[in-house]
């Protein structure tokens, strides 16, 4: 049993309140910075694990099958949706304030470290100027964050453990860690800091002591889908262009990370407003920082904990040198705890400077979250992505109010960067709560398939304006619905293009029959009618449609040839069509 680390028995006590304390203080900053996020909506990968768990059973929430982007995390996704939407639904708000409790347990934990390590002032300094990091804001106000969340509590849980020499609750952490997030592989080499350079151990006996955790963590790559899992099940998953940041930006921007300054803040609303907004939790922070420096008493040594926090932030950051992974802030918090117990160790005899830089980085982390950006991982993108969501279900559900088994939809002109719909669109069936609804964009159009279930297909355009138009295909009144809708002939057009690249050639004829009745002087509708109609075998239709269009002003040779070349196969006697 390894003993305590230096500090932790002057830190502790029964009637010890302080860590209640900042966590309330806490609670109440989540509240002033992210209180009304608490109800917005779901978005992109959130539908995806509500779509895949409403129905699953509690065994096959952990087999590694019909997994979002090839990542195996049962635990902070599969389960996490499954019990939340059995309890509550669909709702929002209590996924929100699950991902609450969570951030602030992993915040308490962290702060009980690094009391245990270096004593109440540099801990108070730490977890504060942790949570005033713009990074959290991903994970505070989009569900799916919680993935990362589940990692963190578990990774302080097991950090905690191993500080405290249980190796078995620090395995068990360990183990529930990979199961959220695979950045926790990096805990093993994190316990290895603390024991070589917290503890004093030498490198022989560290690695030794930590050998069953490298074990956990081999055993764990060889399952897992993306790595081991290849070679006994592969699959092709190319390198997006672009995914990956140069080295040098990479550095950049993870150094800023703990000082809220990872990319340059351009507050959408004006500075003015955005720091109006972050006074109150910016005050709140320097409060909670001159509070946990109020004690005059000689802290503990804090060197060593300051040289662990160096470690840990560099072993906590190296997965973003990946070159199949993207960069996002929120994917640097786990390293962002190690250089704040740094630098609260380095601020700790220093507290008007600590206090001026918490205050600052409340102040910047404001300015972050409103600054505009088309990187998913900002917190701005996801409050736009959400507005956006949470229009669009109200709008089509109350435009197409209860579509029959079997329907599809298909949209076009959605505003990009939004998330609205993933895969074969999850978030329909979630909305309407029918397992037999498909969507997405009108590229993905195909036609039916004879052994395909029979229904009904719609399309809709989004207007900012409008919010969802509906593009009726079939039979409808044209008058009517050209007064209501005046772009009904481009719409037409788009829409019968699609259904012909989709190969349904019946149903794009019937759309340029539409056109061509509206505007009879246009050669393309007659044309690509007869198109579509010998696409079909009916070579009468067709060449009643060729011709109609050779004989409009504007006929190119093109459809006079087509004309001719269908005429002479017509029947004799057979009846000239003018129209459809």
């Amino acid at each position: 049993m390894t003993p305590p680390s230096p500090g932790g028995a002057a830190a502790r006590g029964p009637r010890d309140l302080s860590a209640f304390v900042v966590v309330g203080a806490l609670a109440l900053f989540f509240a002033t910075q992210y209180g009304d996020a608490l109800s917005m909506a779901f978005i992109n990968d959130d539908y995806i694990f509500l779509d895949k768990t409403r129905a699953a059973s509690f065994v096959s929430l952990w087999a590694p099958r019909a997994l979002a982007f090839h990542w195996y995390r049962p635990w902070s996704r599969e389960l996490h949706y499954w019990v939340l939407q059995h309890l509550f639904g669909t709702r929002e708000t209590p996924f929100h304030v699950a991902s609450w409790l969570l951030a602030l347990a992993a915040l308490g934990g962290y702060y009980a470290l690094a009391r245990r390590l270096a004593g109440a002032t540099v801990a108070v300094i730490a977890v504060v100027g942790t949570a005033a990091l713009a990074a959290w804001g991903v994970p505070l106000v989009w569900i799916a964050g919680v993935q990362d969340l589940w990692m963190l509590v578990f990774a302080l849980a097991f950090l905690l453990a191993v500080s405290a020499g249980s190796r078995a609750l620090a395995s068990g952490a360990l183990i529930l860690a990979l199961l959220s997030k695979e950045a926790a592989a990096m805990l093993p080499l994190i316990a290895v800091a603390h024991r070589h350079l917290v503890d004093r151990k030498s490198w022989g006996e560290t690695l030794r002591w930590a050998l069953p955790w490298f074990a956990i963590v081999g055993v764990w790559a060889a399952f897992h889908p993306v790595l081991g899992g290849r070679l006994w099940r592969p699959f092709e998953a190319p390198l997006e262009p672009g995914l990956h940041p140069a080295l040098g930006s990479i550095a950049l921007r993870t150094l800023g990370v703990p000082f809220n300054l990872d990319a340059i803040p351009a507050p959408e609303s004006g500075w003015a407003r955005a720091l109006a907004r972050a006074a109150p939790g910016a005050l709140l922070l320097a409060m909670l920082v001159a509070w946990g420096a109020r004690a005059r008493r000689a802290p503990p040594p804090a060197e060593r904990a300051a040289r662990f926090g160096l470690a840990w932030a560099v072993v906590g950051w190296t997965p973003l040198l990946m070159p199949t992974l993207g960069w996002h802030a929120y994917y640097a918090l786990l390293g962002a705890l190690g250089a704040w117990l740094a630098l609260a160790a380095l601020l700790a005899r220093r507290p008007p400077l600590a206090v001026a830089l918490v205050a600052g980085l409340a102040l910047l982390r404001g300015a972050r979250a409103d600054t505009p950006s088309r990187d998913w991982g900002s917190e701005w993108y996801q409050r736009r992505a959400a507005s956006f969501i949470d229009f669009m279900r109200a709008d089509l559900r109350r435009k197409a109010p209860a579509p029959p088994p079997h329907s599809r939809f298909y949209f076009v002109r959605v505003p990009s960067n939004v998330g609205f719909l993933a895969g074969n669109g999850p978030a329909l069936r979630v909305w309407y709560g029918d397992s037999t609804l498909v969507g997405g964009y009108y590229p993905t159009f195909r036609a039916r398939a004879p052994h395909d279930p029979r229904g009904p297909d719609r399309f809709f355009r989004f207007d900012s304006a409008a919010g969802w138009v509906g593009v009726r295909a079939g039979a409808e009144d044209v008058v009517a619905a050209r007064r209501e809708n005046p772009r009904w002939g481009v719409d037409h057009q788009v829409l019968a293009a699609t259904l012909a690249s989709g190969g349904a050639w019946a149903e794009a004829a019937a759309e340029y029959e539409k056109l061509a009745a509206a505007d009879s002087l246009r050669v393309d509708f007659a044309y690509n009618a007869g198109v579509c109609y010998e696409t079909l075998g009916d070579t009468l239709r067709a060449a009643t449609w060729y011709a109609r269009a050779a004989a409009l002003p504007g006929a190119d040779e093109e459809a006079r040839a087509n004309a001719r070349r269908l005429a002479r196969r017509r029947p004799a006697g057979a009846p000239a069509r003018d129209g459809p």
